[in-house]
């Protein structure tokens, strides 16, 4: 036995919670060490010394012996996933030449960097790994839209930045309503919080199409059809004013537009007309109107389940609207918990140095369209996609146009991973990336008011490297010599966290390298929201010449899906046991469980199929193969699956992304995943 330490981290998973973790470490008298076990801080406030389902096994995925230890060169036909091991020397020398041949032939923009949220942290995930490099080579562009620009736009037309009150202070609220989000699986963390304002004598209120754990142990569980909860936020505030409940002294005070927004509810919605829309019954509709009305503040929490549709920030803005109507923006435990991220504050210039690219617009390519954009963007031609964070075969919508488009042989692709993936089957050069607890990281989350420091408890194992250090080596590859973008991980560091004139609140590396997180400066309680708004006006806009501008309409208003008739509509949300796909090869999360489509009883007389059959459940776009769990807990009219399964949990190698369409919502240009109809088909059918 050597010596035993505690070093303290983050998660940087795809979790609004961004746990802090405490890894034990086991150091020998050589000075190696040895990770031996992982808990939830106690000490953190939000974290409260747990971890999930998901995370509790990190430290054995990280060992498995699946991980990637040394670069791998593409031997096999694309798709195939059929490599040999070759050094970093040749690994990094095969991609700056690839790179620079594309830059000199075809232009800097011919490059991609496409990061995506398997990490989310700041220096090593999608906030700006890799950013100086590919702006000094005038690189594409990377849209990353794939979980939650309608909701920005939606919040952005009302409150005027997609900011939130803090998630905890459910704790006060007099209602909560949990809007769109499975919190036992999706945010675990806020949990508690919603339990002690329960105990306080808080009703709770689920809006979800499918009866999850969370809606199980709602007061009030409402399941509208998907795409429709901007015709049940506008339902529900026709009651209110019906019932007397709105807070005129205070839409008087701090609203603009509401007078015209009240007048056009009332002569278009009512809670019956909300209620045909939706699905629901006129009582729901009424019944979450008195609860709301009788106790008060009222506190929403909605994130991603409720902008996957065509009409997502219409949605979202509509939602955003019902804290106002009550007055409560301005109330501890009132308002719309949305994401804390906006601050934050991170000095992103100083950190990703958007000044080093060519002078001109540039070219942005959109992450959800990955697929289309590979195969029909020729101004110019994306020659090199370098992914990381990511797994788009599985993760994006429409896949089988993102397979054609990753399958083109004049496309160089380079995936930084820890395992094989369904991405990496059609990379041409694969390389190993460091794990969260094995590199330095700088961690924010949408969640909570805790910017956290991850030190690396032990070094990667093998050969595998953090992203900074992959970028910097094919920096100097490629003969770049300057010092910001050679910079190491504490100069990067140093520049997100800011200094006293831009950046963290109150925040330093020092004072973070105290504790490993630290509350950002802002006031507790905090009520971000209770003298004014950032908006043109200063006030919440239910009139915004912002939105009439974009095309949204002054006003707010209902916005169907785009998918709206025939077939069922299928949701596909979040699995218990994985974050997107990570963990899906993971012998440890096995309980992820094999692909299974939720159908309600009518559906599946209607259907012809049985509890336990085997079908393809598909549209025009394609197919994916599961088995039928004929249950009550989805409504007549919707299916329901998880996503993130890989291809090796279906027969035919199709996941449910085979059926999702890469269409935008409304504003904002977010991925519409649950916008989907699909039919149910005997197996022995043939695909589509």
């Amino acid at each position: 036995m050597g010596r035993r330490l505690e070093v303290v981290g983050a998660c940087a998973l795809d979790c609004p919670d961004a746990c802090s973790w405490v890894v034990t470490v086991e150091e020998d008298d050589a000075g190696g060490r040895r990770a031996v076990s992982l808990r939830g801080n106690p000490e953190h406030p939000f974290t409260r010394g747990g971890l999930c389902a998901k995370v509790n096994s990190y430290l054995e995925y990280a060992a498995s012996p699946r991980r990637l230890l040394h670069p791998l060169r593409r031997v096999g036909p694309k798709g195939s996933n059929d490599f040999e091991q070759i050094s970093w020397d040749d690994a990094l020398d095969l991609m700056a030449s690839r790179v620079r041949d594309a830059v000199e032939r075809h232009g800097g923009e011919s490059v991609w960097p496409y990061s995506a949220t398997g990490t989310i942290s700041v220096l090593q995930g999608c906030s700006g790994s890799g950013a100086r490099l590919f702006n000094t080579l005038g690189a594409s562009r990377h849209v990353g839209n794939i979980c939650s620009p309608a909701g920005h736009a939606g919040m952005g037309f009302t409150v005027g930045a997609a900011a939130s009150m803090d998630p905890a202070d459910l704790r006060h609220s007099g209602t909560i309503v949990l809007w769109g989000t499975n919190t036992l699986t999706s945010n675990l963390h806020l949990w508690p919080f919603v339990t002690q304002g329960r105990d306080a004598g808080a009703p709770l209120v689920v809006v979800d199409p499918v009866r999850t754990r969370t809606a199980a142990r709602a007061d009030l569980h409402l399941a509208p059809r998907p795409g429709t909860d901007g015709a049940l936020a506008l339902g529900v505030m026709a009651g209110l004013v019906a019932r007397g409940a709105a807070d005129e002294e205070y839409l008087a005070a701090h609203a603009l537009g509401w007078e015209e927004f009240r007048d056009t509810v009332l002569a278009r919605w009512s809670p019956q007309r909300a209620a045909e829309v939706c699905g629901l019954g006129a009582a729901e509709v009424d019944a979450f109107a008195d609860l709301v009305a009788a106790r008060r503040p009222l506190g929403i929490r909605t994130l991603m389940g409720v902008q996957r549709h065509g009409g997502a920030a219409a949605a979202v803005r509509l939602v955003s609207c019902l804290p106002a109507v009550t007055g409560d923006y301005g109330r501890l435990g009132g308002g719309t918990a949305y994401s804390t991220g906006r601050f934050y504050g991170f000095d992103d210039d100083a950190h990703q140095r958007p000044d080093l690219r060519p002078a001109g617009p540039g070219r942005g390519l959109v992450m959800s369209r990955l697929g289309r954009e590979l195969l029909t963007r020729s101004d110019p031609p994306v020659q090199v996609l370098v992914v990381w964070a990511g797994n788009p075969v599985v993760s994006n919508p429409d896949q089988r146009t993102t397979r054609a488009g990753l399958a083109r042989e004049d496309l160089f692709t380079v995936v930084v991973e820890h395992t094989l993936t369904d991405t990496t089957a059609y990379a041409d050069l694969v390389l190993p990336g460091a794990m969260q607890h094995e590199q330095l990281d700088l961690v924010d989350s949408y969640s909570h008011l805790y910017v956290q420091l991850a030190r690396p408890a032990v070094p990667p194992p093998g050969e595998c490297l953090p992203h900074t250090e992959i970028f910097r080596r094919l920096a100097a590859r490629l003969g770049i010599t300057d010092p910001a973008v050679l910079a190491s991980d504490e100069e990067l560091l140093r520049a997100a966290i800011g200094d006293e004139t831009r950046g963290i609140p109150g925040v330093t590396l020092e004072s973070l390298q105290e504790k490993g997180f630290q509350r950002i400066d802002v006031p507790e309680p905090f009520l971000p929201f209770a003298e004014t708004f950032p908006t043109p006006s200063g006030r919440f806009e239910f009139a915004s010449a912002t939105a009439e501008t974009a095309g949204a309409g002054r006003l707010p208003d209902y916005r169907p899906p785009h998918e709206a008739l025939g077939g069922l509509a299928l949701v596909s949300a979040a699995n218990h046991y994985l974050v997107n796909s990570t963990f899906t090869d993971s012998p440890k999360h096995a309980r992820a469980g094999d692909p299974v489509v939720l159908v309600h009883p009518k559906d599946a007389a209607e259907a012809g199929v049985a509890d336990g059959a085997t079908v393809r459940v598909g549209n025009d776009r394609g197919t994916f193969v599961a088995v039928v769990t004929v249950t009550d807990a989805v409504r007549p009219g919707v299916a329901a699956t998880t996503k993130g399964l890989s291809r090796d949990r279906f027969p035919d190698g199709s996941s449910v992304n085979a059926t999702t369409s890469d269409a935008l919502s409304d504003h904002g240009g977010g991925a519409t995943f649950h916008d989907n109809r699909v039919r149910l088909m005997p197996l022995e059918e043939p695909a589509r």
